[in-house]
């Protein structure tokens, strides 16, 4: 009696038990905690670039011709000469070591400081003035335009040599680093006529520019005056357009 009594006990309360267990809430499985991830930091690499060891050409502006509107003559060389509006032109008688005539001519600006001290320089040399064109006059009786080739050449200067002719009248062109006559490192343009060119009265022409730091015309405006310069004969040059050149009685 006692054995069954217990055996109903022990059912009863494993009936119990599980009757618990079911109707017990089930607990939501807890979410894990993600695992903090570094990520590493991307190291930039600084790519050096080459310096070209050329240099780069910076483009330049050439400065662009004025107009030529004044027109200038010298009655007794018998040429005239194109220069821009208010320009004038002067002749001097200047010494020479060679055995020849030798008249200067200088078209220029009036308003440049000390024009007139340097025009009226009564020496062969060549003065450079800014803003000019000097137009040296020999008689061409002597080898006068192969001394002066033979000068420029064996001056020491670097140069380019070039023949042009202009209006009938074939020059040989020196472009210089520096000038042939005085060394002053400006670039210089002398134009050398042949004898062969030579005037009625038997003149040949020598014209030169520089240029100079201080100076505003640009080289093609000396270019285009060079270009301009043409001879008339004893007959048609008085009929030949220009104001004539000035003429210090005291330099003729």
């Amino acid at each position: 009696m006692k054995t069954s009594l217990l055996i109903a006990l022990a059912c009863a309360i494993v009936f119990l038990l599980v009757a618990a267990g079911c109707t017990q809430t089930v607990q939501p499985t807890p979410t894990p905690t993600p695992v903090s991830t570094t990520v590493p930091t991307e190291t930039l690499t600084t790519v050096s670039t080459p310096v070209p060891t050329t240099p780069v050409p910076v483009p330049t502006t050439i400065a662009p011709a004025i107009p030529l509107q004044k027109s200038i003559k010298d009655t007794q060389l018998l040429f005239t000469i194109s220069a821009p509006d208010g320009y004038k032109g002067t002749t001097i008688r200047a010494t020479t070591s060679e055995r020849n005539i030798l008249y200067k001519t200088t078209i220029f600006n009036p308003a440049i400081s000390g024009a007139n001290r340097i025009i009226n320089d009564n020496s062969g040399n060549y003065t450079e003035l800014s803003d000019s064109l000097t137009i040296f006059s020999y008689s061409a009786s002597l080898s006068t335009d192969q001394n002066i080739r033979n000068f420029i050449r064996g001056s020491g200067a670097v140069f380019i040599e070039s023949t042009v002719t202009y209006n009938g009248i074939t020059y040989t062109r020196f472009n210089v680093e520096s000038d042939p006559y005085s060394g002053t490192p400006a670039e210089t343009v002398v134009f050398v006529a042949n004898k062969a060119s030579a005037n009625e009265k038997g003149y040949l022409p020598v014209m030169i520019y520089t240029m100079t730091p201080e100076g505003t015309l640009s080289q093609a405006t000396y270019e285009n005056m060079v270009k301009s310069f043409r001879y008339f004969t004893l007959r048609t040059i008085a009929d030949a357009q220009g104001e004539d050149t000035d003429r210090p009685p005291f330099y003729q």
